[in-house]
């Protein structure tokens, strides 16, 4: 079920790319029976290991599943506009498990986003994702305004473990950096993707979250993210970002909770790994 070009890379999941193998430069430590990840050019430490991929099997059943959600206790209607960030418009997926086996693609000469069923076979478009999906939306909000994309990835959590980014008009490889949450001495910055952890056990958050840092606020504590399929509801600020989320420093070291900056709490929110961003770029 991957369709594979030289531009076209697709593997159906929530949130997902496509397919990589693991990082040579990936190491795993243990300590006090607690194990982490530990990858270059990595602000802090605790960074929590990468969880073993789902099965062939399990990635057809849920696609299967996917595609009959589409119309189906909607948040907001499929394909309906939630709210615009520096030119990428975020849209709904009427639930987070919805699945349509459709993708995007930016035109490199115009800068028009187009959608399409399978391969267009057009070397001025270059693919961005399953539409409607939060790794779509990330990738696109990069592409459109820093020119750069990621590697191929099956589910959104995988982006923190990246190594490398490349350029979509020289395709030069640069460096990615990144801030494990709760011991970064490096606070989100506009422009970083903040990655969620998965939860197996829950389907809404088996393949984690990545959403885009539009705005930080260190004085009040706050960063403001722009994103698709996380409640799939209208943003809070339609033409500027999705939500608001709280900061935290402390000691020096920065804790991001996925929590309103107007409640104390969130019981369907997920827990972050940290925040992914281009180096010497």
């Amino acid at each position: 079920m991957i369709i594979r070009s030289t531009t076209f890379f697709i593997l159906f999941s929530v949130c997902l790319y496509s397919n990589v193998a693991y990082s040579k430069s990936e190491q795993h430590l243990s300590f006090n029976n607690h194990s982490w990840q530990e990858l270059p050019l990595t602000d802090g430490h605790g960074l929590l290991p990468k969880p073993t991929p789902l099965s062939k099997a399990e990635g057809a059943k849920m696609f299967a599943e996917g595609k009959t959600l589409c119309d189906k206790k909607c948040a907001t209607p499929f394909s309906s506009k939630l709210g615009v960030a520096d030119g990428a418009i975020g849209f709904s997926n009427c639930q987070s498990r919805c699945i349509q086996p459709e993708y995007s693609f930016l035109n490199l000469k115009t800068g028009e986003v187009t959608l399409h069923k399978a391969d267009p076979k057009n070397q001025n478009l270059h693919y961005i994702g399953v539409i409607y999906q939060c790794v779509e939306y990330a990738r696109r909000w990069w592409m459109k305004n820093k020119d750069i994309t990621y590697g191929s990835i099956d589910s959104a959590h995988e982006i923190i473990y990246l190594t490398e980014g490349k350029n979509i008009r020289t395709n030069n490889t640069f460096p990615l950096g990144r801030s494990v949450n709760g011991t970064a001495k490096r606070p989100p910055r506009r422009g970083d993707l903040v990655v969620y952890y998965p939860d197996r056990k829950t389907p809404e958050w088996r393949h984690g979250h990545v959403a885009v840092v539009v705005a930080v606020d260190l004085n009040a504590g706050t960063v403001s993210l722009a994103e698709e399929n996380y409640d799939n509801l209208a943003w809070k600020s339609p033409d500027a970002y999705s939500r608001k989320i709280r900061l935290f420093e402390i000691g020096g070291r920065y804790t991001l909770l996925d929590v309103s900056t107007t409640k104390i709490n969130n019981g369907k929110g997920g827990l972050i790994s940290g925040w992914i961003y281009p180096l010497n770029k």
